[in-house]
């Protein structure tokens, strides 16, 4: 028992340490969103939305979950000092990372050109769309982000968080001064993603080279080296991942080709208050897994199984507080955002509200499933859900506009939800039993 006090002691101090830099981070967006949607007129702004989202989609599809096999592979020699095989795996997610960058400024650029064609872009905003596109790698962090989490520098991420939302509100605040249009809004998006990548990769370097004299440039001499099973929980959980991730900039795009430019901003801008509300409890994700592939390395299955449950009654009762709060204050932080009355926005945040609730139930069954091994499974659930959620939305935003978008979101949602309880409910007798 005093070792699961001592996780949930970590697990809440590190969570409360990222949530400082959310906090920084929402403060700053009502002041950029708002400032750039009077400088660029809701229209404009939804094209900004729609131009990040295609990168962004670019981006996440062709991400390899590095930090989660870093973390999966080297977190034992990481606290061991085992510097060889730790270089070795470090090497070996550099080079995953490498491989995605490649692929994303591929992806993004197809994707702008298909895109552009069936929304009917002008060659200006394909042009810029085109421009942003080269700066979708740096989305992902994947392989210095794991080393962060792996050794527990949670304090730095808040200091990262801050930096990139300051830049990104005084470069909007300038823009909006000047009234400058939409193509320096984008270049101030771009920035920020630069800022936040370059702060990211000099902090994990700087961990490495103080404690493993770890060199950059040496990950790519080997490319065949991997251990056994890396390579296919890579694949897996990537797969996994990629589809969660990009569920929400694929959703925006199609509301976009359904509806237009404005409305993807509404239901963007919904969503993004969604979100923001369950952040604090979002963030627990990111410290749980580590302290999860912890108690796997010391084969304490009864302490991981009892952790993972408390966590879902603390997010359970954490879920009515937040539908509740959505309720009374969804529709006036929309309008301070916008500046624009838009019909039935207290309703289109209650349910995109309630689909996040599903996500943030999620959050300590994946982890658990991964950790234990059965990280396929949650491939093909989540394979299956969104080839059937990206069609159903998309002939549902058709009929019956944004609300028609957000009930099939937390469908989606709802779904996901019960599909990793039947799953863990299934595997659950088998945890600590045919893991080594």
């Amino acid at each position: 028992m005093s070792g699961e006090r001592s996780v949930f002691r970590s697990i809440f101090r590190n969570v409360s340490v990222l949530t400082l830099g959310r906090i920084a981070n929402a403060l700053c967006s009502f002041i950029y969103i708002a400032l750039a949607v009077r400088a660029l007129g809701l229209s404009d702004f939804g094209l900004l939305i729609l131009i990040h989202s295609l990168a962004s989609t670019s981006s996440v599809l062709s991400r390899m979950q590095s930090w989660q096999t870093l973390i999966r592979f080297g977190s034992e020699s990481f606290g061991n000092g085992d510097t060889d095989l730790l270089h070795r795996v470090i090497h070996f997610c550099i080079r995953l990372d490498t491989l995605s960058a490649a692929f994303a400024i591929m992806f993004g650029l197809v994707g702008v050109q298909i895109y552009g064609h069936t929304a009917h872009w002008s060659a200006h905003v394909r042009l810029l769309a085109d421009l942003y596109v080269f700066v979708s790698p740096l989305m992902y962090s994947g392989w210095a982000n794991g080393i962060l989490r792996m050794a527990g520098k949670f304090h730095l991420v808040p200091i990262i968080d801050s930096c990139a939302a300051l830049a990104k509100t005084f470069g909007v605040l300038l823009g909006y001064v000047l009234h400058l249009k939409l193509g320096y809004f984008l270049f101030v998006w771009a920035m920020t993603i630069v800022i936040d990548y370059g702060f990211y990769i000099h902090y994990a370097l700087d961990i490495l080279r103080r404690k493993f004299q770890f060199r950059y440039f040496r990950a790519f001499r080997h490319w065949r080296w991997q251990l056994p099973g890396m390579w296919q929980f890579t694949r897996a959980a990537s797969v996994n991942q990629t589809l969660g991730n990009m569920s929400g900039h694929v959703a925006t795009l199609l509301v976009g080709n359904g509806l237009g430019p404005a409305e993807a901003a509404v239901f963007r801008v919904c969503r993004q208050i969604a979100d923001g509300i369950v952040t604090p409890a979002q963030l627990i994700s990111p410290v749980l897994y580590p302290e999860l592939v912890r108690m796997r390395d010391r084969q304490d299955w009864r302490g991981l199984k009892r952790v993972t449950w408390k966590m879902f009654g603390v997010l359970s009762g954490l879920s009515v507080a937040l539908l509740l709060l959505s309720a009374f204050f969804g529709s006036t932080i929309f309008r301070f955002l916008l500046h624009v009355h838009v019909h039935h926005t207290s309703l289109y945040i209650s349910i995109m509200l309630l689909a996040a609730v599903f996500s943030l139930l999620v959050i300590p069954l994946e982890p658990l499933l991964i950790v234990v091994g059965h990280v396929k499974f949650l491939m093909t659930n989540r394979t299956a859900i969104m080839a059937v959620y990206f069609p159903a939305l998309y002939v549902l935003t058709r009929h019956f506009g944004l609300a028609g978008a957000c009930l099939s979101t937390a469908a989606c949602n709802a779904t996901i939800l019960l599909s990793q309880m039947l799953g863990v409910w299934f595997f659950y007798d088998r945890i600590g039993k045919t893991e080594r």
